[in-house]
């Protein structure tokens, strides 16, 4: 995680929860569950609790204004890639780790989808492969275990190190919870893209198994719930790599602002997606 603070928690020195006193804060690039907004969480260090940063300060004029702006961090570039790394058991002989690699190479190659990033200076990207690991998680899984985790492949060879020239999409099986500080995965939130170490990463999305409700507004199909989330971090991976440092709407990504008025969106090989704000556009994308 990247830890620090930001123009957004920078006059913040006691949480507003607990009343302790905040070292400083981590974060987050997250798509909320059911009410829980979707946005760049701040996570308080060292008591872990999310602070609400009210109220958001949207830039600029909706209406074909320009509202995203860049903060300088690291963005995709051309020739970058994905791995997926299914984690658990779970996966062996699952049918989804062949769809969603497929998922993931039609998300990246969707000249509309993610070709129109290039207005944001992104490259375009594609699947490396995937690893399967057949460890099981814990129950519950943290973003530090996660960039632990990373990490730790790497170094046995479990994982192809592609340093900060790409990203990592984790999958975790049923039956596990991710958390952000003292919130859990379906409760308040749905996925999320963070990195290890800040501007050095590595990059990762988390995507937990598909929640009952709360985080697929198209339809009931969990794969379909799925590729929702992959896209929204994949898309806000590319644009904010170190999440709060890119491209971003006030405290907002750039999908994030799209959620508050979703409108169902498939891309032409079928998958659900979610929308992004398009600059060049005034308005979120179409297919």
């Amino acid at each position: 995680m990247s830890t620090g603070r930001c123009e957004f928690c920078l006059e913040i020195r006691n949480c507003p929860v607990c009343n302790e006193p905040v070292e400083n804060f981590s974060h987050v690039g997250v798509r909320g569950s059911g009410l829980t907004k979707s946005t760049i969480w701040h996570i308080a260090h060292p008591c872990g609790h999310r602070v609400e940063i009210s109220p958001e300060k949207i830039s600029g004029t909706p209406g074909g204004a320009k509202l995203a702006k860049y903060k300088g961090g690291p963005v995709w570039k051309d020739g970058y890639q994905w791995i997926n790394v299914f984690w658990g058991s779970y996966w062996v002989g699952n049918s989804w780790v062949g769809r969603l690699n497929k998922a993931v190479e039609d998300i990246e190659s969707n000249s509309s989808y993610s070709g129109e990033l290039s207005q944001y200076n992104v490259g375009a990207g594609s699947l490396e492969g995937h690893a399967l690991i057949t460890t099981d998680p814990p129950s519950s899984v943290s973003e530090k275990d996660i960039g632990n985790a990373i990490n730790s492949w790497i170094q046995d060879s479990l994982v192809k190190n592609i340093g900060t020239k790409g990203a990592y999409n984790i999958f975790l099986p049923a039956g596990v919870t991710a958390t952000l500080g003292s919130d859990r995965s379906c409760a308040k939130f749905c996925d999320y893209h963070d990195t290890a170490n800040g501007d050095q990463g590595p990059f990762f999305t988390c995507e937990p198994f598909p929640c009952g409700s709360g985080c697929n507004q198209c339809n009931s199909s969990e794969f379909d719930t799925l590729t929702q989330g992959l896209s929204e971090e994949m898309v806000e991976l590319k644009t904010d790599m170190n999440p709060g440092t890119g491209w971003v709407i006030g405290n907002e990504e750039i999908c994030d602002y799209c959620d508050t008025n979703f409108v169902c969106n498939r891309i032409s090989t079928g998958e659900y997606i979610n929308a992004w704000y398009s600059d060049a556009k005034g308005a979120c994308w179409k297919p």
